[in-house]
């Protein structure tokens, strides 16, 4: 009886995960795309068969985006006239340009070697696809230009081509998988690696370089559950922290991108709950459990590391976390506490170097520099570095640490005009309902906890909370260079856990509707901006009128 009540008390938490589920993968991306690629320092012709006019040139852009490519134009293969200078830097991203002329035969000059192209179409005076291509070439591999010619799409979109920084860390984890080299070197290599497992799967597609990080969002609501079911011993409480993570705007867009960003919150959410295990029931434990909850912890924020240099931020918390929890222990048997205490070297410092250098792997075969492995790892640490120190950059929709809980701007990564006054669009950012309150929520409890009004438990409950979110926002205080509302990520999940403290422990015996109220408010937020979040077509005027809350809040 027992089991059938706790498998019923999950069926909620198991219709979260199928409904968000079904949410994120539908529009992910198209499921095929251009595979062949030619690359070549000759060049092409392409014979229509007889004189057509060409209205416009469509092309996608292989993993190499800084080689130019000339056209030409003839009507009889031997008086040419030159048309266009093609410049492009996106990668696997369909583009195109006007050239409005007639024209038989079309030759594509590349300016030096290495251009990859994945496929070129022409289109008519009708926009119609110019089908029954020929192609006049000395190496045979030059049909892969025309060899896919079902899969051109009428124009760019999210759903056929890459967008924002998907140009980088897509096109890396294709670079890993074929061995070429490597143009995405400002990261440590873990999240591309996990990528490139979709790109294998599914192909160079939308859909495969998303897959992914798609997953990982998934993923996130059942170790959200975990987590505040741990925490909160409750599993309504646990579902309600799965609920609203799994309804906050920025869950949702930036888990559907295929950026790095899902995997180093997926590992500092894991390696803090199981840090929050040790912290909890530390003393009550015998060695071998903590010490699986200490490597579990190290194995987490290593991948976080080796993802992105931000989970260093979330490292720095975990000692702050282990050392009271220790001394409990240490107070019950030091003989258990010294062990442990020697088992952190290799748990926290050999193993997740050993993480950190296995994952330069694909990095390493594809460089091919000749210096070795080790002096590869070593020159990379030095370049992102000497990058990030260095970078002066501005961009529309950047901004500072302190703007980022209050939504002051959200992130725009995509956009696309549509007729009748219909536009696309995606941003990432956090529902309101979610971020907001969190703020307040986040006030309440360091009062509470500065005027020690919470019981033991609590107190130890709104301590780990306040530490692990204080280490991922306090950090940015002193980052200058240009930084995004993502980089706000990672303090989602605690953020969450805290709203969920205060109304357990300040709005639920008193007023229970107002928390189904809440939860009701966050989800119909999620649906009201579903259409910037998710790329759905939306007219302007119901943008402008009913989602821009904010004078930043470009979303359409």
């Amino acid at each position: 009886m027992e089991g059938i009540r706790r498998c019923k008390s999950l069926v909620p938490l198991l219709i979260l995960i199928v409904l968000y589920s079904a949410i994120a993968f539908v529009n992910l991306g198209n499921t095929q795309s251009p595979q062949s690629t030619w690359s070549s320092i000759e060049a092409v012709t392409i014979d229509f068969g007889e004189v057509r006019y060409i209205s416009r040139f469509q092309f996608m852009v292989g993993a190499r985006h800084d080689i130019d490519f000339m056209l030409f134009t003839s009507e009889d293969a031997y008086n040419w006239a030159y048309e266009l200078h093609v410049h492009s830097m996106e990668v696997f991203r369909w583009e195109e340009r006007h050239i409005g002329y007639y024209a038989r035969y079309i030759q594509i000059i590349p300016f030096s070697y290495g251009l990859r192209l994945q496929e070129i179409a022409f289109r008519d005076e009708h926009d119609n696809l110019i089908r029954n291509l020929r192609i006049i070439a000395s190496e045979p591999e030059a049909f892969a230009l025309i060899d896919e010619q079902h899969l051109v799409p009428s124009g760019y979109g999210f759903m056929n081509s890459t967008y924002f920084d998907e140009i980088y860390h897509a096109r890396t984890a294709y670079e890993f998988i074929h061995g070429l080299p490597v143009f995405e070197t400002t990261h440590p290599p873990m999240g591309k690696n996990f990528i490139s497992l979709g790109i294998r799967a599914f192909g160079m597609t939308p859909f495969g370089w998303r897959f992914a990080g798609t997953i990982t969002g998934i993923l996130m609501i059942p170790l959200m559950y975990l987590f505040g079911r741990i925490m909160f011993q409750s599993n309504f409480w646990g579902f309600m922290a799965a609920f609203i993570f799994a309804f906050d705007f920025m869950t949702f867009a930036q888990t559907r991108i295929a950026t790095i960003d899902s995997y180093v919150v997926f590992f500092i959410m894991a390696s803090y709950l199981f840090m929050y295990i040790y912290y909890r029931y530390a003393k009550h434990m015998t060695l071998t459990p903590s010490l699986i909850c200490l490597l579990g912890s190290a194995i987490c924020i290593a991948f976080a590391i080796a993802t992105k240099w931000q989970g260093l931020y979330a490292a720095i918390g975990l000692p702050i976390m282990f050392f009271p929890a220790w001394l409990n222990v240490y107070k019950i048997s030091k003989k258990n506490a010294w062990l442990t205490f020697t088992a952190c070297f290799p748990i926290f410092i050999a193993i997740p170097i050993l993480i950190y250098a296995l994952s330069y792997i694909p990095f390493v075969n594809a460089m091919d520099t000749g210096d070795g492995f080790i002096q590869t790892v070593l020159y990379n640490q030095v370049h992102m570095f000497t990058y990030h120190s260095d970078l002066i950059a501005d961009h529309p929709f950047g901004s500072r640490w302190w703007e980022w809980p209050l939504i002051i701007r959200p992130i725009f990564y995509y956009v696309n005009h549509l007729p009748n006054g219909m536009h696309q669009g995606i941003s990432s950012f956090g529902n309101p309902a979610v971020w907001w309150t969190g703020i307040a929520a986040t006030f309440t409890v360091a009062i509470a906890w500065v005027r020690k009004k919470l019981n033991k438990r609590d107190y130890q409950i709104v301590s780990f909370l306040l530490i692990a979110y204080a280490m991922q926002i306090l950090p940015w205080i002193f980052v200058y260079r240009l930084t995004f509302i993502y980089h706000y990520f990672p303090s989602v999940p605690f953020v969450i856990l805290i709203i969920v403290f205060c109304l357990k422990n300040y709005v639920w015996t008193k007023y229970p509707k107002i928390v189904l109220i809440y939860g009701s408010v966050v989800y119909g937020l999620f649906m009201l901006f579903y259409p910037v979040l998710s790329g759905l077509p939306v007219s302007v005027e119901f943008a402008n009128t009913f989602l821009r809350w904010l004078p930043a809040w470009v979303l359409i």
